[in-house]
């Protein structure tokens, strides 16, 4: 088992540089840094506190983290804190992803038929709790196959990755369904869907429902995590998605569509959450359905 620091990817196979590791870790205080390579930590034992960009949490086993490139992280306190390691490249993931520096960017480019939400910032500042254990079971599964090289290794490798990828995000998306809104936070969110493509404004709302506008938006913050306005744009570009993968609507319309007629504003809202421009993520959606 490893101690210390990893500090650079530079393991060969065959004379060519490895596009995914796995190793067992004994993971000592280690001062912030960050990384060139994508890293998946799963803590099997002891306790630490980790930061993760400016995030600092208490982690102990069966919590895991995906640490993107650039982004800052390091470890204090850590008491026997043992753990599995995967570093790995994105065109692991796939071929296309080359040049993807997010776990964001991963999910959109790579698990684009069930990514419908954005995630926020580019660098995912987020550490998961493996419920159920599946994650860790696969994790191990992993690091045997990996320690044993067998034929088809890293094929098995990446589709074992794919799983967690998944897990994830249906553990995230799950959290959301099952997260409870108050009467009032509810009313928002269906005046929100069932017109999002219409102008807005919480006060024609508040004034229809009898509520006053800054207990509104306070409460919608605090049950919602983020403003009205970046929910009804988190609609809105979750629906225009829809349009640019299922129709052959030009960009313009479907921006009008969803609510914004100014078009050069909708192309910055919708590359700012999705981290690509609609056209490209419309190329994404045919590759996608190309390729399957």
């Amino acid at each position: 088992m490893f101690r210390g620091e990893i500090t650079e990817f530079q393991l060969y196979q065959n004379r060519k540089a490895e596009k995914l590791i796995m190793m067992p870790f004994c993971q000592e205080d280690l001062a912030m840094h960050g990384h060139n390579f994508f890293e998946l930590a799963y803590i099997t034992g002891g306790t630490a506190e980790h930061t993760l960009e400016t995030e600092v949490k208490t982690i102990s086993a069966g919590d895991y983290f995906i640490v993107d490139y650039g982004c800052l992280h390091g470890f204090q306190n850590c008491k026997n804190l043992t753990l599995i390691n995967c570093l790995f490249l994105p065109e692991t993931v796939d071929e296309t992803l080359q040049g993807c520096r997010s776990f964001s960017q991963l999910l959109q480019g790579c698990l684009l038929k069930y990514y419908r939400m954005s995630l926020g910032k580019a660098k995912l500042a987020r550490v998961f709790h493996d419920r159920n254990g599946q994650v860790g079971r696969l994790m191990q599964e992993m690091l045997l196959e990996y320690q044993e090289q067998k034929v088809g290794c890293y094929p098995l490798l990446r589709l074992k990755l794919l799983e967690i990828l998944l897990l994830t995000l249906r553990g995230m998306i799950e959290l959301e369904i099952d997260r409870p809104y108050s009467t009032s936070v509810q009313e928002v969110l269906e005046y929100v869907n069932g017109n999002y493509q219409d102008s807005l404004t919480l006060g024609t709302f508040c004034e229809q429902k009898h509520y006053s506008v800054a207990y509104i938006s306070r409460r919608f913050k605090q049950e919602t995590g983020v403003t009205l306005r970046e929910y009804v744009q988190k609609i809105r570009i979750e629906k225009s998605c829809e349009l640019l993968e299922d129709s052959d609507l030009k960009v313009v319309e479907i921006a009008r569509r969803v609510g914004y007629e100014d078009i050069k504003f909708f192309n910055q809202i919708f590359k700012r959450r999705m981290q690509v421009s609609p056209r490209e993520y419309r190329k994404i959606c045919m590759n996608r359905a190309a390729d399957g």
